[in-house]
């Protein structure tokens, strides 16, 4: 497994922020697809509520837990995760992740992961990425 450094991340709305996510979480919504079809044969689904049931968290899970797995020595990275989770009145690194895949950081996150997947040693407190994302979350 590799983290997506070659997918470009740009939303203005929900629906495009979970296809970001779907993209670089390599969900599979066609495993879904009968679950959606069976519930809105009962009562008509909106967009939101079938983008919702089709929402794969086995696949979120594994990225998740990659990333961290990846980046859990960096010392950046854990003062990320540190700071993130604190806006959920958290220290739970793990809780830092999720928050920094939230619609408010991921644009950010995203450049700070394509920095340290493409170049670890060159991700330092004076990358940009880095400064800009530590302002947003502080």
């Amino acid at each position: 497994m590799t983290y997506p450094i070659d997918c470009k991340i740009d939303y203005n709305n929900n629906k495009e922020f979970r296809s970001c996510l779907r993209k670089l979480f390599a969900m599979n919504a066609e495993k879904y697809d009968q679950k959606i079809r069976v519930l809105d044969s009962i009562e008509k689904l909106d967009d939101e509520t079938r983008d919702e049931i089709s929402y794969d968290e086995d696949a979120s899970t594994i990225m998740l837990d990659y990333i961290f797995d990846q980046t859990k020595e960096n010392k950046l990275f854990q003062k990320l995760y540190v700071t993130a989770a604190l806006r959920m009145f958290s220290v739970d690194k793990s809780i830092g992740l999720a928050v920094l895949f939230s619609y408010d950081y991921l644009k950010t996150f995203h450049l700070c992961l394509v920095d340290y997947f493409s170049s670890p040693e060159k991700f330092v407190e004076e990358n940009i990425n880095y400064i800009n994302l530590m302002k947003k979350i502080s």
